[in-house]
């Protein structure tokens, strides 16, 4: 099949049109209904400036005293102490102080916005931050807009879908793919997050996009081109760091694919212009302490799997094979909507042989029948032994499975659906097989880096969806070609493809159904829907309730000390007062306190009032923080 690059009609971007608003629609819906969890708490501290429990806020919540220990006197110190390190001549005794909104808003310094992101986001994301930040300030703080975020980059990523398809295979092809992003329950949950992977995967398909453009067009309109590689490149590195392993996939391309010496001269000056930005991040800015990070978290989660694999807050497993397998398969089966979910569903291994057996055997009718039945016009269901074959098979295997049925049934015809990239591959000219080969190494060398990246650190806990997640728009492309491919395809299997194409899209639309109802642990990471944002509703209830002369008591449980790092916060948590203050006017004067008596509640302490009244209960709705 030699794929031909029409023109763009009215048609197509009156469909593309449509496609974007159906995604648009699918992305914000009930995009604030639910609470924000552990990492997007994160998200809207450090686009602030802030520390998540206050390790540059200590001042704001506390007052500190120095102690000196029964055999030491305390030093005199002339200088103010690295807030890293820890004295071991003095002790340091927190105790809470009253402090306002005014005072948690206090204005930030660089140094502030460097702290937060290497304690909080080990380094990583500075772009993403850098936008939100002022996003934030444009739109105001709320779950919506910082979600909204994402939400814009989601459905740009499905036009740059079209616009890839368009422009190196096929108006049909952009089209299809544009269609499969928009209901890709994958783009729709990230896009739920206030978190950077929504801006990651749009840079790194632009980055691809412009690659791409570098290999084919060599010398036509070759500095703006480059300066797009480059800038894409450069901050989706600054968006995310295992963005390497697509500019990895970059270069075993260039190596196997680009025979032009001036664009190689040209693409070894674009590289490390591209890596300065991240260069200098990790040096010079607030990603300095990522490294060192990054091996104090390889370590602690190999110790966990090592010694806890079943019963540690991080789900880390030692890097056995059947772990590393467990892990990785839904990462495959996922990425190609056909097996979307199967992973998780297809149960029992007598099942799963027989599934990959009708596969295969349906592979086998169709090369075969393909050479019997050339006279026969492919617009006509012939009925001979040949043409009922794959039905009759996949119906007596529908018979003995022992559950699950459509969905293994499904999993047989997507077999054969893969199968069809062969043809694909051996009727496209060259320069559509090379595109064909950019697309498989975009779509498994992000994944494959994950898995050995496991096995050198002994433990599964970086085999996520999320960090795979730049292969998508790729495999989509994929499917869209075997989809433009089925439609030539004798009437027979054109059934088969599109029918249970459609059964799949049933069980994806209920798998869509879970995510919004907030019951989807691979999507949403919760079984059971969280309530709305508790923070907000505390803060809006305080702004009817305070009245000068009240006080504000927050829940102060001890802090959790894993490390000798985070022996430089306070001893308790701050993280309530933190979330809430969020969501409160920046030069309110309301009088605040933590409480270290209890680590439940949201209390107003009305004045002359001996009993406070309760806010918000927040037992169980912290979210990835208790």
């Amino acid at each position: 099949m030699t794929l031909t690059k029409p023109k763009s009609t009215v048609n197509s971007w009156i469909i593309l049109a449509l496609l974007l608003g159906l995604g648009f629609f699918l992305r914000v819906y009930k995009l604030d209904a639910y609470s924000i969890f552990f990492d997007e708490k994160s998200t809207m501290v450090i686009s602030q400036g802030i520390v998540l429990e206050g390790a540059n806020q200590k001042e704001v919540f506390a007052t500190k005293k120095l102690t000196s220990r029964a055999f030491w006197k305390t030093p005199t110190l002339d200088h103010a102490p690295r807030t890293v390190l820890r004295s071991f001549t003095y002790q340091e005794v927190f105790v809470p102080r009253s402090f306002t909104p005014a005072e948690f808003w206090s204005p930030k310094t660089i140094a502030d916005y460097y702290e937060a992101m290497t304690r909080s986001d080990i380094g990583n994301s500075p772009f993403y931050y850098l936008l939100l930040h002022f996003w934030l300030d444009l739109f105001g703080m709320s779950d919506f807009s910082a979600r909204f975020f994402s939400v814009l980059f989601s459905v740009a990523i499905i036009a740059l879908t079209f616009v890839f398809g368009r422009r190196f295979f096929s108006d049909r092809i952009g089209l299809i793919a544009a269609g499969v992003v928009a209901i890709e329950p994958f783009f729709i949950a990230y896009s739920h997050q206030a978190r950077n992977y929504s801006l990651t995967f749009f840079l790194t398909l632009l980055a691809t996009y412009y690659f791409l453009r570098i290999i084919e067009e060599k010398e036509q309109g070759r500095w703006p081109v480059y300066l797009g590689y480059i800038l894409a490149a450069g901050l989706a590195l600054l968006s995310h760091f295992l963005v390497i392993t697509v500019l990895l996939a970059h270069g075993l391309y260039a190596v196997f694919f680009l025979r032009n010496l001036k664009v190689w001269l040209r693409m070894v000056l674009a590289a490390p212009a591209a890596l300065s930005g991240v260069t200098w991040w990790l040096i010079y800015g607030g990603g300095q302490y990522t490294l060192y990070t990054l091996s104090y978290q390889a370590d602690l989660y190999r110790r966990m799997a090592e010694t806890r694999p079943f019963d540690n807050p991080f789900g880390a497993l030692p890097a056995t094979f059947d772990n590393v397998l467990n892990k990785s398969l839904p990462l495959f089966s996922d990425i190609y909507l056909y097996t979307n979910g199967m992973a998780d569903a297809l149960v029992g291994k007598r099942n799963l042989v027989i599934s990959v057996l009708v596969g295969i055997a349906l592979v086998i009718f169709h090369r075969y029948s393909k050479k019997v039945t050339t006279n026969i016009p492919s617009n006509k269901l012939s009925f001979n032994w040949l043409s009922i074959a794959p039905f009759v098979l996949i119906g007596m295997a529908m018979l003995v499975y022992t559950q699950s049925r459509l969905q293994f049934s499904i999993l047989s015809v997507a077999i054969f659906s893969i199968s069809l990239l062969v043809d694909i591959h051996r009727q496209a000219d060259n320069a559509q097989r090379s595109r064909l080969w950019l697309l498989y190494f975009m779509g498994f060398i992000p994944t494959l880096f994950l898995i050995i990246m496991a096995f050198k650190n002994g433990h599964t806990t970086g085999i996520t969806q999320r960090y795979s997640g730049f292969s998508f728009p790729y495999i989509i492309l994929i499917l869209s070609m075997i989809l433009v491919y089925a439609a030539s395809l004798r009437l027979e299997y054109r059934l088969l493809i599109f029918m249970f194409l459609g059964i799949q899209l049933f069980f994806v639309g209920n798998r869509l159904r879970e995510f919004y109802q907030d019951r989807s642990v691979k999507y949403g990471y919760f079984a059971s829907p969280r309530e709305p944002n508790p923070y907000m509703e505390a803060a809006e209830a305080i702004q009817k309730m305070y009245q000068p002369g009240d006080t504000i008591l927050y829940p102060a449980a001890d802090f959790l000390f894993l490390s000798e790092m985070d022996r430089t916060f306070l001893p308790y948590s701050v993280q309530d007062a933190q979330l809430t203050n969020l969501y409160f006017p920046k030069d309110a004067q309301y009088q605040q306190r933590m409480d270290n008596t209890q680590d439940e509640s949201i209390l107003l302490l009305k004045k002359n009032k001996s009993e406070p009244i309760v806010i918000k209960r927040l037992k169980g709705l912290r979210y990835g923080s208790e």
